[in-house]
């Protein structure tokens, strides 16, 4: 059998914490090709025309990384639901190998026991040399989540512009670089301290803006045209609770849907696949927590998130709270969603201001 190599679907900064978890089991580690225009438009050449663009994307990134040798990719998909995430593995193998790609696709489940056996099966590691990796890699992403937050919290307050951005970079690129857990904590001490010099007007009073919606464009900021950093340099706090954590404790506590679901009642009875459930139940909770507005990411043609728009925009209606839809594929320009964000931020301060006279 071919010695693999392997490659995966990248997803913002989290892909420091897979490439980690692959090389930690002894996997050799081709990783995907950051999110691009060049990228975009090779993945969205391939794909069928009409798919989600989170897979038009990582199809893209796959492609450099083929290139180099890479002869296995791993795909985590989702068992249930309506989202057509479901289905990324088959259509992805099916149309690398009409394009002449004979690469092995491991496809990965959203169940801890597969997942567990089929990164075994493939890397051959044991199952202590499997717990060390398990461990580092979330290690890495729980730091990741922190450092993200704590950005979101500086970068509207900090004194001279760009700080918090070149403090990010530096961190992402020396996490990307540790490959061993003993260090780990020297990092952590380092980007917390680096952090805490930052100066800042604690005593600023911001707006603040929450971002829900479907969780790859939510997270990936290379997708988003980075609508995080934007908000924070006009001035708002910016605040979003999906994040990968939070997807995982609903894979191992079902009964969290259980609780989403009894709150959203009134507006919506039943379960319609991806996160469209969870984009409600975060607007109702951002409104309850009197926020000054909401941002709904979504790639185009999303069926759960499209179905929940109409939701989202009479809870908009009903509360007042200023609201921004955006819808995103290969044919969005930065330029036309850069235009809606300014006009949003206007919408936004205004709403900020008569709340606080």
């Amino acid at each position: 059998m071919e010695k693999p190599i392997v490659t995966f679907a990248g997803w913002g900064n989290y892909t420091i914490a897979f490439k980690s978890l692959l090389e930690g089991v002894g996997l050799e580690v081709i990783p995907p090709a950051k999110t691009n225009s060049k990228t975009i438009a090779e993945g969205a050449k391939m794909a069928p025309e009409m798919f989600c663009f989170p897979m038009k994307v990582t199809i893209g990134n796959y492609m450099p990384a083929l290139r180099k040798g890479a002869n296995t990719i791993f795909m985590t998909e989702n068992v249930g639901g309506s989202c057509r995430q479901r289905y990324y593995g088959a259509i992805q193998e099916k149309v690398l190998k009409d394009n002449g790609w004979e690469i092995n696709f491991v496809n990965l489940k959203v169940s801890p026991r597969q997942l567990y056996s089929k990164i075994k099966e493939i890397s051959k590691a044991s199952f202590w040399q499997m717990l060390r990796a398990i461990r580092f890699f979330f290690k890495k992403l729980i730091l990741i989540e922190r450092i993200e937050k704590m950005a979101q919290y500086y970068r509207p307050r900090e004194v001279e512009k760009g700080t918090t951005d070149k403090l990010l970079f530096w961190f992402f690129l020396k996490l990307e670089e540790l490959n061993k857990e003993k260090y780990f904590s020297g990092l952590k001490k380092e980007v917390l301290k680096r952090f805490s010099r930052i100066k800042i007007d604690k005593n600023k009073v911001l707006p603040k803006v929450a971002l829900i919606g479907e969780i790859y464009t939510v997270t990936d900021s290379t997708i988003n045209f980075e609508v995080e950093k934007k908000l924070g340099n006009e001035g708002m706090e910016v605040h979003r609770e999906m994040e990968l954590s939070y997807h995982l404790k609903k894979v191992i506590f079902p009964w969290k849907d259980w609780l989403i679901q009894r709150k959203i009642n009134p507006y919506l009875k039943s379960t319609v696949g991806g996160h469209g459930r969870d984009a409600v139940y975060e607007m109702l909770h951002y409104v309850k927590k009197d926020f000054n507005g909401v941002v709904h990411l979504l790639p185009f043609g999303c069926m759960p998130e499209v179905t929940v728009r109409p939701i989202l925009e009479k809870i908009h209606q009903e509360s007042g709270i200023p609201f921004l839809s955006l819808s995103l594929d290969e044919q969005v320009a930065e330029a036309g969603i850069n235009t809606r964000i300014e006009a949003f931020v206007d919408v936004v301060i205004n709403h900020f201001k008569n709340k606080k006279t």
